[in-house]
């Protein structure tokens, strides 16, 4: 919801600034006549996370750094605190570059009448996902144990990206080492040793030939390769959007059912209906809508497993979990073994395409400088043939 500024003056006669969220300018001087404030001004304020060039006025946080706001924030919250107390805590007791600041002005911000998930949103340097699970926390007034849920699906996304890098640091080692090394051989060994064989007039290998183009190629080619590479990263980074690759399809799509279905049966088991749970969890889905079309079919009559089904972006082998959750009452429960099961599969999945990596990179590489050391050594042996005759 929008958050307003109002300057007005109290029952009592004393004139105050006051910040609150409302669903709009109307409602807010509803409210406040209802508190007999006398309202002089009303104005809606912007969140301003965005600066020149549109990029964000700081850095996002880490998962690291939003692993240990999510566990810091759910440990202080089980204790009974209210959240500015909290806020206060973390606040004097991090020590943290960047955490500090941030839980400074969450505080202000949660003072001065605005939720913590706006608050969040507002600041910019939390994910989209974490600000969503946050609001659906507040909404259902299960915030702490959200908050502890989030923590525990950034850490596995975290041990799941550190085994996968710890997989592929060879392999992309090789990879770069590899492509410098035929960068090298094409744009200064090639041409002087094909310069010689045809300077001997002695006839150049059909293989020869095409290195001698694909050298040519890379040395007329590679400042506009290097120069579009960089605008295109430029291009994404600005516009935040990154390059999907179809092999890691399946992981995301089952990594989005992961924090659907966990998120939905965090949402039942705290009593939430599973229309409102659906509406909760819909920031935390990429595909826009998809959830909010699965809750129309709800309310117009059909059950979850058949809305998933009606709906036609849910695999079968979840819709069929689903319907046997639904007839044994345990529905909350099949959603969170679900999400697990689903979160198992991305791990299993990307761990698959890690330990490919390191063979297919070194069989291409292996195939690059094989080709280019024969059709170098093809010329070569031929001029030492005709020499010795």
């Amino acid at each position: 919801m929008p958050l307003f500024r109002a300057e007005l003056y109290t029952p009592d006669g004393a004139r105050r600034t006051v910040r609150r969220e409302a669903a709009s300018e109307n409602d807010l001087l509803r409210e406040l006549a209802a508190e007999r404030c006398t309202v002089v001004s009303v104005k809606e304020e912007k969140p301003r996370a965005w600066s020149f060039g549109g990029r964000s006025r700081r850095k996002k946080l880490s998962l690291e750094e939003q692993h240990l706001f999510c566990a810091t924030l759910s440990s202080f919250m089980r204790s009974g605190l209210s959240l500015t107390e909290v806020l206060k805590l973390l606040q004097k007791q991090t020590r943290g570059k960047n955490l500090k600041p941030i839980y400074t002005e969450l505080r202000e911000s949660v003072e001065g009448g605005r939720s913590l998930a706006a608050s969040m949103a507002a600041l910019g340097v939390f994910r989209p996902g974490l600000v969503g699970m946050v609001e659906s926390g507040e909404k259902s007034a299960s915030l702490g144990e959200i908050l502890e849920k989030a923590g525990e699906l950034i850490q596995n996304e975290i041990s799941l990206r550190r085994k996968i890098q710890t997989a592929l640091t060879y392999p992309v080692l090789m990879l770069f080492v590899g492509m410098g090394v035929v960068i090298f051989l094409l744009s200064f060994v090639v041409p002087r040793l094909t310069a010689l064989v045809i300077e001997s007039g002695a006839q150049l290998p059909l293989i020869t030939r095409m290195l001698i183009f694909v050298s040519d190629a890379v040395r007329a080619g590679i400042i506009p390769f290097a120069a579009a590479v960089a605008l295109l990263a430029l291009y994404l980074r600005r516009k935040h959007k990154k390059i999907s690759l179809p092999l890691f399809r399946e992981a995301r799509e089952n990594l989005t059912f992961a924090l659907i279905f966990s998120q939905t049966g965090t949402l039942l088991r705290t009593g939430i209906p599973l229309v409102q749970a659906l509406k909760l969890t819909e920031p935390l889905d990429p595909v826009k809508g998809r959830l909010s079309t699965v809750a129309d079919y709800i309310k117009e009559g059909y059950r979850f497993s058949q809305a998933l089904e009606k709906e036609g972006s849910f695999p079968e082998e979840i819709t069929t979990v689903i319907r046997v959750g639904e007839a044994g009452g345990t529905l909350a429960e099949t959603s969170e073994r679900l999400g697990a099961s689903c979160w198992e599969y991305a791990q299993s999945s990307m761990q698959k395409w890690a330990t490919l990596a390191e063979p297919l990179i070194i069989l291409v590489m292996g195939l690059l400088v094989g080709f280019v050391v024969v059709a170098v050594l093809l010329p070569i042996f031929d001029l030492s043939s005709l020499a010795g005759m």
